[in-house]
């Protein structure tokens, strides 16, 4: 019976479409492969599920979809997130600035030439503090006015004024004072412009405090008598012939004895003082004077409108009460070449007095 059985399967003409697993199993390994080499293949296919959301409830009992977010690093902003299967970008982004060193004297800090400020470029926030300085610097210091001022001078100009400021003032006057003198302070020096005895002037010109002049009382102080470039101190050299020298003669060549005499433009005992600009020649006889005239500084886009002037007629009329200041009994102190010409000009001659200032800090 088993023989039929197989003889039956082994038939072409009745080849069954697929194999019974008894067949297979009786049959041996033979048949199997037989039967996968014909036309009979296994495809296997996979398909991807779609993630199912966790379901998380709240105390309240209300269901929420608990969304997973990994968070992605970058280097550079904007940050991104990544929400299930959208990706969400921050719409602020922030750009840094590069520079290259090519080897440039001012690569790290800049110097402006202008109000002296170094500053960063590139840099947001520096070059924001150094365009307001330098505005302030070249402009003016922001003024809005005090309740009680010390109006001494008041200019054609409506709105302009002068108004004193003394150690015995609010403290409020004297910090204003101070950030004024810092600026004075690049151009003029540090640590000797203002102490407690100093009277201090302000020059107010459309909310902004335009101009400053610092005064002091003193005792005497010394004429002019010339100004030379720093070297040239020593005086011109004059030859002159003597026509009774010797003289010696060897064949053509003919040797001459001369006298060299020196002339100086000042006396011996006269005193030398330094400035900026050269030197200043004075007398050594001091003369009698009242008011020195410390230091006095006007903004650079303020300069040539009779700034300074005002300044000083308003010390003239308000430095000493009942009576007004001569030219003479001013004097002021080591002058730079800007000063000088200043002096001369206002006291209307070259012979000024000037004293020497005693560096006092305040």
């Amino acid at each position: 019976m088993q023989s039929k059985i197989s003889s039956f399967f082994k038939s072409p003409a009745h080849a069954p479409k697929s194999i019974d697993p008894a067949s297979v199993i009786d049959g041996g390994d033979d048949e199997l492969a037989i039967w996968e080499k014909k036309e009979h293949h296994i495809f296997n296919t996979y398909e991807r599920r779609r993630s199912v959301p966790k379901i998380i409830q709240g105390n309240t009992g209300e269901i929420h979809q608990a969304k997973k977010i990994i968070p992605v690093e970058s280097c550079s902003k904007p940050e991104s997130i990544i929400t299930g299967r959208t990706i969400i970008k921050n719409k602020k982004r922030s750009y840094a600035q590069f520079h290259l060193d090519c080897g440039q004297s001012d690569f790290l800090l800049h110097n402006c030439s202008t109000c002296g400020v170094k500053f960063a470029p590139g840099d947001v926030e520096d070059e924001k503090a150094h365009k307001e300085f330098h505005k302030t610097y070249t402009r003016g210091l922001s003024f809005k006015g005090w309740t009680n001022e010390r109006v001494v001078h008041m200019p054609n100009v409506k709105g302009d004024r002068i108004i004193l400021v003394l150690e015995s003032d609010p403290l409020a006057q004297k910090n204003k004072v101070e950030e004024f003198v810092k600026m004075m302070e690049i151009d003029l020096g540090t640590g000797w412009i203002i102490h407690q005895y100093c009277k201090v002037y302000l020059f107010i010109s459309q909310q902004r405090i335009v101009g400053c002049l610092v005064a002091e009382p003193i005792k005497e102080a010394f004429k002019v008598i010339s100004c030379s470039v720093a070297g040239s101190s020593d005086g011109s050299r004059k030859k002159e012939t003597n026509s009774f020298s010797t003289t010696l003669h060897f064949g053509d060549v003919i040797f001459r004895r001369e006298v060299e005499k020196r002339t100086s433009s000042v006396t011996e005992s006269a005193e030398l003082y330094t400035t900026h600009g050269g030197a200043i020649f004075c007398d050594d006889k001091a003369v009698t004077a009242v008011c020195g005239i410390r230091a006095i500084w006007v903004t650079s886009s303020n300069r040539r409108k009779g700034v300074a002037t005002q300044l000083l007629d308003a010390v003239r009329k308000s430095f000493c009460m009942g009576f007004v200041l001569d030219h003479s009994q001013l004097a002021f102190s080591q002058p730079t070449s800007v000063g000088m010409a200043l002096a001369s000009s206002y006291t209307g001659t070259g012979s000024f007095s000037v004293y020497r200032a005693n560096k006092t800090e305040s």
